[in-house]
């Protein structure tokens, strides 16, 4: 399978596997089978909200070609949010690998400890 992703800003948690023409997303199995070769159907007609509902489901030789929804935040990494070129996953069989678009942490700098009592947060003038 040739899974298309396009990024999209919602709160879903996205797990896949692949066995044949059968992928499962979070646990629901859909089963691409009937789609011979040269075919196309609307991502509207699978109807799993993960299959862009604009996009088709086609089989190309004995490759599926398909486009997901790919989970992102705000804070996601650029590159996931708003790749420029589509990011394209080719999947024979077993799990998924989406990418992480886990938010970005950035730590903060650790500051001084300030003490009750002490005036402008303990520092001293030179």
């Amino acid at each position: 399978m040739k899974i298309k992703l396009w990024p999209d800003l919602v709160n879903w948690p996205l797990e896949a596997s692949v066995l044949g023409d059968v992928i499962t997303i979070n646990g629901e199995d859909i089963d691409l089978s009937g789609i011979p070769d040269g075919f196309r159907l609307p991502g509207s007609a699978v109807g799993n909200k993960f299959f862009v509902d604009t996009e088709f489901v086609e089989r190309i030789g004995k490759k599926l070609h398909f486009t997901l929804r790919l989970p992102v935040h705000w804070d996601s990494p650029e590159e996931y949010r708003n790749p420029s070129e589509p990011i394209t996953i080719d999947v024979r069989s077993g799990p998924v690998k989406f990418p992480d678009t886990s938010p970005v942490v950035i730590l903060a700098a650790e500051l001084p400890e300030i003490r009750e009592g002490q005036e402008n947060g303990g520092l001293e003038q030179a």
